[in-house]
């Protein structure tokens, strides 16, 4: 759908802000216990590339993340949109001079408090941890990133 296309970096963080939380409150009333084994792998490997400094690795295992949370909700759209959106937001998170040690610690933190309140059957939890990461890595973002544009390379991310 997207893949090709010129998409406004406001646009992207917009929409991550409307459905990534919606994808985490119906995760924590849906998941099973294989999508914890999942989440609990990413975020593993998030924490493991993010020590290495090894920021493609933390990227691809940030957005898989993100894509066993929409997985997790069971929701078929909603699954579908995040794997479309896959690459871009790759593509927006890989920002030079941006993902230092602290951001990949407090992107690490974000990631264990929302997958507790997966965890835990807290929607409204996992809906507002979701928010706040979300939004704060957009606002983070926005302040060291100048492009207005992301031109999507087509490359798998997931």
């Amino acid at each position: 759908m997207i893949r090709g296309q010129r998409i406004r970096l406001d646009a992207l963080h917009e929409t991550r802000e409307a459905v990534e939380p919606a994808c985490a409150a119906l995760a924590a009333v849906r998941r099973t216990d294989d999508d914890l084994t999942e989440l609990d792998a990413a975020h593993g490997e998030l924490i493991e590339a993010g020590a290495d400094g090894d920021v493609p690795r933390f990227l691809r295992a940030n957005v898989r993340w993100h894509t066993i949370v929409a997985r997790a909700s069971g929701n078929e759209l909603l699954i579908g949109f995040m794997s479309a959106l896959s690459r871009a937001i790759y593509a927006a998170t890989d920002i030079e001079h941006f993902l230092d040690d602290d951001i990949r610690r407090v992107t690490a933190r974000a990631h264990a408090r929302v997958a507790q309140a997966i965890r835990d059957q807290d929607g409204d939890g996992a809906k507002r941890r979701m928010e706040r990461h979300v939004c704060a890595f957009a606002r983070a973002a926005s302040h060291v990133d100048r492009r207005e544009r992301l031109e999507l390379d087509g490359g798998d991310h997931e």
